[in-house]
Order: structure tokens, then sequence, then C-alpha cells
């Protein structure tokens, strides 16, 4: 496995320092590139990261050229992993809701399943932890798994966390271009992974909420992820254009 860690960021620079404080050398070492991908923030979330870059031996810095949300953010990670020849994308969110060292069992799970197309993070398995997390949104994330469930026949343990590991394989052809690029991002690829019978593997991790702030329309997103599921079940969950690598260029700096 030759495994590319990315970590999107936005507006998070007192999340991204904890983030970044935790990967000490054992960690950095399971990765042949460490990326924060910050998407424009307008704090210093960039200027954070590149304070690390004496620490973090493998890491590089990203801006992107313009505001592409998180899923464009993710796209320029799964671009650059491919580039550079990676079998595995991992994703780390950088609000340290995650837990990153939790990323060694995911990486071992994947390691150990040569056949696993994914590895994800799940949030609300019987293993799992959650740390101050509002009920409201363990009640209705909770919710959506049954019905993403009971509607693709898949057991779905968590639509999207921010805590996975991806084969680049089973993106071939840049399909993961077709994916919107807002918050729901993850939606579209899990049902594409879905639809592909791609082999998944769930997760149990832990999962804090304390400074962060979130730039999620709950009820927006919810609604979305809802029509998404009922369009695939029923022939008519179309994604957006497909757009081309240049779509997506980010600045090392």
């Amino acid at each position: 496995m030759k495994v590319v860690l990315a970590i999107p960021a936005y507006n998070c620079a007192a999340q991204l320092k904890r983030v970044l404080s935790s990967i000490d050398k054992s960690l950095a070492s399971k990765f042949s590139d460490i990326l924060v991908i910050d998407n424009r923030s307008p704090d210093n979330t960039a200027e954070v990261a590149l304070g690390f870059k004496s620490k973090i031996s493998n890491l590089h810095v990203f801006i992107n050229k313009d505001n592409y949300s998180l899923g464009g953010s993710h796209k320029v990670a799964f671009l650059y992993a491919e580039k550079n020849h990676a079998t595995h994308l991992a994703i780390l969110h950088g609000d340290d809701q995650a837990v990153a060292h939790e990323l060694l069992t995911l990486i071992e799970v994947a390691s150990d399943h040569a056949e696993a197309d994914a590895v994800l993070g799940s949030r609300f398995m019987g293993a799992s932890t959650l740390v101050g997390y509002d009920w409201k949104r363990i009640f209705g994330n909770r919710v959506l798994n049954v019905i993403y469930t009971l509607l693709t026949g898949v057991r779905c343990r968590d639509l999207g966390s921010g805590l996975n590991i991806f084969k680049l394989e089973i993106f071939k052809n840049h399909t993961y271009l077709e994916f919107a690029d807002r918050l729901t991002f993850n939606y579209e690829l899990l049902l594409y992974l879905i639809g592909a019978r791609a082999n998944i593997i769930f997760c149990p991790i832990t999962w804090r909420e304390s400074d962060q702030v979130s730039n999620a329309r709950n009820f927006t997103i919810a609604k979305t992820a809802f029509l998404n599921v009922l369009k695939w079940r029923f022939g008519g969950l179309t994604y957006t254009k497909t757009h081309n690598p240049s779509d997506y260029e980010s600045e090392e700096l």
C-alpha cells in the first residue's frame, strides 16, 4: 500500500493545530505524503499548517485556487493521489472531530482486507464513541442510515464521517469528478460505491464536538441526502456535469 493522507481544512486554524500536533513520526511514516488542503480560509489556517512543515517531514500545504467546498477539496486530494501513483487515499478532516491515530486501525483493516475498496469510519456502531455530539444530529444521522440501508440493500453504518480510506482503483477514469462539490459529496460517493458493488468495510471511530464551527445547514443536507437515495433507488439520480481535473487547481505553499 502507498497511502496519501489528505486533510481538508476550512476556517479551522485552532482545530487544525491540534490535529497536526497529534501526528507524530510513527503515524506520519504510514503515509507517502500528508496534504493539508486549505479551501481559501479567511483565517490563518494555511499559516498554522506551514508552521508544522519542520516537524512533519512529508507534509505539503496547498491552497485551492478557488473555494471548491468540501467535495471539491476531496477532488483535489484524489487527483494528487492519482498523480503520485498512490494505491489509497486517506481522509482526515482538519476540524479535530476525529482522532488522527485511529487512522492506524483503518490502515490495518485495509491492509488485512486487500479486497476492500473503502474502509469508512462510522460514528454510529456499537463500539463507536461520541463525545459532545448533539443528540438531534445523532438522531438525524441514524434515521438516514436506516433509510439508506433499506433503499440500497447494503448496511450503511455512516453516510460520511471525516475519517476514511479509499482504494483508488475503484475510481477509475476520475469518476469522483462527477460528484457534487458541496458537503453532500460523501453521499454521492457512497451511492456510487454501492452501485459499483464495491467492498465496503465500516469501522467504529471516536467523534468529538467541542469548539468546532459547522459550515453545514443540517436540514438542507439531510433533505438532499434523502432525495439522492430516493433518486438512486428509482434510477433517477444523475450526477453533476463531468468536470475536468483543471477545474480543481491548488497551489502548494
